[in-house]
C-alpha cells in the first residue's frame, strides 16, 4: 500500500513538473516571438526622403530656419535640411505616419512660401532638337 501511495505521489509530482515546464516553455516561446516580430518591424520600417521646392525664401538664416523648424514639428518627420541657395528642403520622414503631401500641406499652411514636391526628373532638361 505504501509503495502504491509513493508511486501516485511521484506521478503527481511528475505531472505538475511536466505541466509547469510546458506552460513556461510556451510563455518563453510567446515572448520570444513577440520580441522577434517587434525587431523585424523596426528593421523593415524604413524612412523615406522627399525633396521639397520652397519658393519665396528671402534670406538664408531666418527663412531657412523657419522652414526647418516648422517641418520638424510635424509628427513623423525625423530630419529636415534646407538648402537656401537651391531653394530645396530635404525631409526624412516615417512613411507609416505621413505622406509627402502632408508635409507640403503643413508647410504651405504655416508659411507664405510656395511649396511643391520636387521630382528628380524636374532638374534634368531634355535635349533640344536642331
Amino acid at each position: 500500500m505504501r509503495d502504491k501511495s509513493i508511486k501516485i505521489i511521484l506521478n503527481r509530482i511528475y505531472f505538475i513538473h511536466y505541466f509547469r515546464v510546458t506552460i513556461m516553455t510556451g510563455s518563453i516561446m510567446k515572448y520570444t516571438l513577440l520580441i522577434i516580430t517587434f525587431a523585424l518591424s523596426v528593421l523593415i520600417a524604413k524612412d523615406n526622403t522627399v525633396l521639397l521646392k520652397v519658393d519665396g525664401m528671402q534670406c538664408s538664416y531666418s527663412c531657412a530656419g523657419k522652414v526647418s523648424s516648422i517641418v520638424q514639428k510635424i509628427d513623423g518627420v525625423k530630419e529636415c535640411v534646407v538648402d537656401f541657395d537651391k531653394g530645396i528642403a530635404t525631409v526624412v520622414f516615417d512613411d507609416q505616419k505621413l505622406e509627402p503631401k502632408d508635409i507640403v500641406a503643413g508647410l504651405s499652411s504655416s508659411t507664405a512660401y510656395k511649396v511643391t514636391e520636387f521630382k528628380e526628373d524636374q532638374n534634368t532638361k531634355e535635349p533640344t532638337q536642331i
